[in-house]
């Protein structure tokens, strides 16, 4: 089993639920200013987005797109289709890892300069970081009007009747 595309396929699945339930907000609530590390809804999904591009790049030994910034404003729709790109990107490349590949090291650009790191590590950092941030966005419907949808379990086959409704997603 490759468990770092089965973290991708989920990482996939969970983004395209929290964004789909986004989706029923408002513009105004979409904005406005919230407790959270980043202090809105837009502002911490569009930090995910920044992070999944950068990480991602690192991880195809790309150090330009680690240079590159998203436009300081991006539309609820616009992070919904940039986040899925990234998230496709994050599965073919989770479709092609091996043993060798896990254990190679990428270069990470940071205000010191390049760090190397491992490909496993980074891959793991990366769905941690999915994981932290899309709990605060949870956290942040909570206080709308969007109920926030259930994100706590693992694309499992027992938990089928509660994403009768979402799309299907490989594997």
């Amino acid at each position: 089993m490759n468990s770092y595309l089965a973290q991708a396929h989920n990482n996939q699945w969970s983004n395209r639920r929290l964004l789909s339930a986004c989706l029923g907000l408002s513009d105004e609530e979409f904005r406005a200013p919230r407790t959270g590390f980043f202090p809105s809804i837009e502002l911490t999904l569009r930090h995910i987005l920044d992070v999944d591009q950068f990480y991602l790049a690192a991880l195809t030994f790309d150090p330009e797109g680690q240079r590159q910034d998203l436009p300081e404003r991006l539309s609820l729709p616009e992070i919904f289709q940039l986040q899925t790109a990234a998230d496709v990107r994050l599965v073919t490349y989770c479709e092609g890892l091996n043993e060798h590949a896990l254990s190679r090291r990428a270069g990470v650009m940071r205000a010191t300069g390049i760090v190397p790191e491992r490909v496993d590590r980074l891959l793991l950092h990366l769905f941690q970081h999915q994981i932290h941030h899309r709990g605060q966005v949870h956290t942040m419907l909570s206080g709308t009007r969007v109920p926030p949808p259930q994100l706590d379990e693992f694309y499992l086959d027992g938990d089928l009747p509660l994403r009768a409704s979402d799309e299907p997603l490989p594997g």
